[in-house]
């Protein structure tokens, strides 16, 4: 079951199990894990500001399906993002694959994320914000994402990194992200 994300958190924001913190959400065979806002040194995040959702996405029992829609009402806009030939430059997506239970990409596979613009209310650390992820066989599964204290790295090029590691905020995708420091 390879993920595909491109990079590993490295300190604060780790689970119970040393993995990534997040919410968790599923509809059908399609798993959602680590869901989470990410916000450096506990940065509360303001209204209009925007921010960068990660999250783990799988597909059990090899399944193919597609995310064709993600929402939310907390924010005015909502931008999926895919770093599909892991050049370090996420392009914006209107859809995200998952073939054989896996986002296709190259080598450790690419950088996806989603980007909520203009939050309506501000947030602070332990907070939700709603997000719907929708699903072309799978449906619709709405998650409550917490903003979750990160610090992570950057550790190379795709292929060099394991299948299930969480991703760094903002990355290096040109996605200016406010509210969260260092990040852009």
């Amino acid at each position: 079951m390879g993920i595909g994300l491109c990079l590993v958190v490295v300190a604060r924001g780790l689970g119970p199990l040393g993995g990534p913190a997040g919410a968790e959400g599923g509809v059908g065979d399609i798993a959602l894990r680590a869901v989470h806002v990410v916000a450096e040194d506990a940065a509360p995040v303001r209204p209009g500001d925007d921010v960068v959702v990660r999250f783990l996405l799988s597909g059990r029992h090899g399944v193919d399906d597609e995310l064709v829609a993600v929402d939310s009402d907390g924010a005015d806009r909502v931008e999926l993002r895919w770093d599909r030939e892991c050049d370090g430059v996420a392009e914006p997506a209107t859809t995200l694959p998952l073939e054989h239970g896996a986002v296709p990409g190259a080598g450790g596979g690419p950088r996806y994320h989603v980007v909520l613009r203009g939050l309506r209310d501000g947030i602070a650390f332990g907070d939700t914000v709603t997000v719907r992820f929708g699903f072309a066989g799978a449906g619709d599964v709405t998650v409550p994402v917490p903003l979750v204290v990160s610090r992570v790295e950057e550790l190379g090029h795709c292929s060099d990194l394991p299948t299930t590691s969480s991703s760094r905020p903002g990355g290096h995708d040109g996605d200016a992200v406010r509210g969260n420091p260092g990040v852009g």
